[in-house]
């Protein structure tokens, strides 16, 4: 590690998502979809999360800075009413992301972002350019090989409709390992209080 890295952690802020949602993502959508043969990192029920904005590495000396603007951003948003929604591919026929989307509570969910966003900008991070999309991350495809089955079985998997609240916001660090993302927070901030 340089000189210049060794002070940086990798960075984003995120809701946290309750564990009988997490729970039912895995044992009712990624444990069927691992059996459709295709190469796939999937994401532990552990790390399932709902991303407001990536930072990447950032110096640690901000994590107090930003941590402050988060807290700035969140004062008047009250806390989000969500049912889990249908289940998606980004990056059209080659699909490179599977993901849970969201019903219910999704435009104060879409301001919550920008407020996070704009946050972040006055900070120095680059604003998002594409459109807010609430989802949940929860496979990343490695390769083109039985992605066909992959989406025949991803169109006829319906997750169970889970109501929830998310009412914590979390600056979360990532650590890069050959098991997967392990991640940390680093502060956590309650909405609707």
């Amino acid at each position: 590690m340089t000189k210049e890295n060794e002070n940086k952690i990798r960075a984003f802020i995120c809701l946290k998502i309750p564990p009988n949602l997490r729970e039912a993502i895995d044992r009712q959508v990624i444990s069927i979809l691992r059996k459709t043969g295709v190469k796939c990192s999937w994401v532990k029920p552990d790390n399932i999360h709902l991303t407001l904005k990536f930072l990447g590495d950032i110096p640690q000396v901000m994590v107090p800075e930003i941590s402050n603007k988060i807290a700035e951003s969140v004062l008047q948003i009250p806390s989000l009413n969500l049912s889990s929604g249908k289940i998606g591919t980004f990056g059209g026929r080659i699909p490179r992301v599977v993901w849970v989307g969201f019903e219910g509570d999704i435009e104060p969910l879409t301001e919550l972002a920008k407020s996070i966003d704009s946050a972040m900008k006055s900070l120095g991070f680059k604003p998002e350019k594409r459109r807010f999309s609430p989802h949940i991350t929860i496979g990343r495809v490695r390769n083109t090989r039985n992605v066909e089955r992959l989406i025949e079985t991803i169109d006829r998997i319906e997750l169970e409709k889970i109501d929830i609240t998310l009412n914590k916001i979390i600056l979360m660090k990532s650590t890069l390992s050959p098991q997967g993302s392990i991640y940390s927070p680093l502060a956590t901030f309650d909405i609707d209080t």
